[in-house]
């Protein structure tokens, strides 16, 4: 009877601690609110990434090609543990026709990088708050084994569930993504500091 009653106990804590790991992450990702860490993790920079490989049928988005985009992205993300996947981010948003500028505004909004990457970025290598399997620290919001596959799983996300649905811009984006106009203000700055860089 007592080893039953342990059992229960430690059950009943193990489930507690699961719930408080999960709300919490939902929590503080909801309102922003992301512990720091001070020094750059350990995250891999993708040089022979699979997903680099792959052939890009497009190559251009709206008059620039990607190695310009790529650049262009590169100066805004220099500096910060974004810096050097300027080319990755247009490569791979411009093969789907999703426009690069609105990927790297959600990338740039979401992983907080210009100030400090946030805890999600830098430990799970998730670039855009996705959640799934497996769980970043046990939590809901999904951990990627490297940077390349979370931009490559928001960018699919992004042409499936908003391109199809003519969803093209932070401002038409913004209620179905989960989010509020803030949200759109910030990824549009974003996108236009992009642009306007050389």
């Amino acid at each position: 009877m007592r080893k039953v009653l342990v059992f229960i106990i430690l059950l009943g804590f193990n489930f507690l601690f699961i719930y408080g790991v999960n709300y919490a992450n939902e929590y503080m990702f909801k309102n922003n609110f992301m512990i720091y860490f001070k020094g750059k993790p350990d995250v891999p920079k993708e040089t022979e990434d699979e997903n680099q490989e792959e052939e890009v049928i497009n190559t251009d988005y709206d008059g620039e090609n990607y190695e310009q985009i790529g650049k262009k992205l590169d100066k805004v993300f220099a500096k910060t543990l974004l810096e050097g996947y300027g080319e990755y981010v247009a490569k791979t948003a411009i093969a789907k026709s999703v426009n690069p500028y609105l990927i790297g505004g959600i990338i740039l909004e979401s992983t907080a990088c210009k100030m400090e990457c946030n805890i999600l970025f830098k430990q799970c290598n998730n670039v855009s708050g996705m959640k799934g399997e497996p769980g970043c620290f046990g939590g809901t919001y999904r951990k990627y084994d490297s940077v390349g596959d979370g931009i490559t799983d928001l960018v699919n996300y992004i042409s499936k569930n908003f391109y199809t649905k003519e969803l093209q811009n932070p401002n038409k984006m913004y209620q179905e993504y989960g989010k509020n106009s803030t949200w759109a203000f910030k990824v549009n700055k974003y996108m236009e500091t992009i642009k306007k860089s050389k």
